[in-house]
C-alpha cells in the first residue's frame, strides 16, 4: 500500500473520530427536597441548523461503576416518548422540550443524569449532565464504599490464591505418584532382566 493512500486512510480516521465523539456540556446543579417535583434541564448546546435525530435521557450510575441507566427516549422533532425497559421511577418530557419531570422525589433520586442529544451522520452527538441533590437525606460516606470494595478486592484475591496453592499441592502429589510408580517399573524391569540373565524364571507381578 502506498504511503498517500495510508495518509488518506489516517485523514478519514482522524475525521471519523472527530465526528462521531460526543460534545460535552457544563454540569448544572439542582437541588430539591424529599416529596417535592422537580425538573432536569437538558444542558446540551444543539448546533445551530442541525435536525438532531433523538434525545435520551439516562442516569448515571456513581464511582467505581459508573455505568448508564436509560431512563426514556424520543425521536425528534415529534416522535413518542419511549421508556427503557426496567425503569420504575415515573420521568417525563416536559411538553415539546428535552427536559424531564420527576414527580416527589426521593433520597433515591439524587445523583447524576445526562441528556443525549442523537446527531446525524456528519455531526456531532451532544451530551449534557446534571447533578440532583435531595438535600434532606443523609450523605453517603464514599471513604466507606471505597473500604467495602477493597475488602471485596482482598477476600476475591485470598480466595484465588488458596485455590492455586491447592491445586498446585495436588499436581505436585500426582506427579510424585507418577515419578515412584515410574521406577519402581523400571527397578522391575532391571530386576526381571538380571534374573533372566542368570536363568532364573521370575514369576512376579508388578501392579500399578
Amino acid at each position: 500500500m502506498s504511503a498517500g493512500l495510508h495518509l488518506v486512510l489516517l485523514m478519514l480516521l482522524c475525521v471519523d473520530r472527530a465526528v462521531g465523539r460526543p460534545v460535552h456540556g457544563d454540569i448544572l446543579e439542582i437541588k430539591s427536597v424529599s416529596g417535592t417535583n422537580s425538573a432536569l434541564e437538558c444542558t446540551t448546546k444543539s448546533k445551530p441548523g442541525v435536525q438532531y435525530i433523538a434525545v435520551r435521557w439516562y442516569k448515571v450510575g456513581e464511582a467505581p461503576s459508573p455505568r448508564l441507566s436509560g431512563l426514556l427516549t424520543k425521536d425528534l422533532p415529534s416522535g413518542p416518548t419511549q421508556w427503557y425497559i426496567g425503569v420504575e421511577r415515573e420521568v417525563e418530557l416536559l411538553g415539546e422540550s428535552c427536559n424531564i419531570f420527576l414527580r416527589n422525589v426521593t433520597c433515591g433520586d439524587s445523583g447524576m443524569y445526562m441528556c443525549h442529544l442523537a446527531a446525524p451522520v456528519g455531526q456531532q452527538n451532544r451530551e449534557g449532565q446534571v447533578r440532583l441533590t435531595v438535600t434532606d437525606c443523609p450523605a453517603e460516606d464514599p471513604a466507606e464504599d471505597l473500604m467495602t470494595d477493597t475488602y471485596l478486592v482482598v477476600f476475591a484475591s485470598v480466595v484465588l490464591l488458596l485455590a492455586l496453592l491447592i491445586f498446585l499441592i495436588s499436581y505436585f502429589e500426582e506427579y510424585h505418584q507418577g515419578q515412584k510408580q515410574e521406577n519402581n517399573k523400571r527397578n522391575f524391569v532391571g530386576f526381571e532382566q538380571n534374573a533372566e540373565r542368570k536363568g532364573l524364571k521370575v514369576d512376579l507381578y508388578f501392579g500399578t
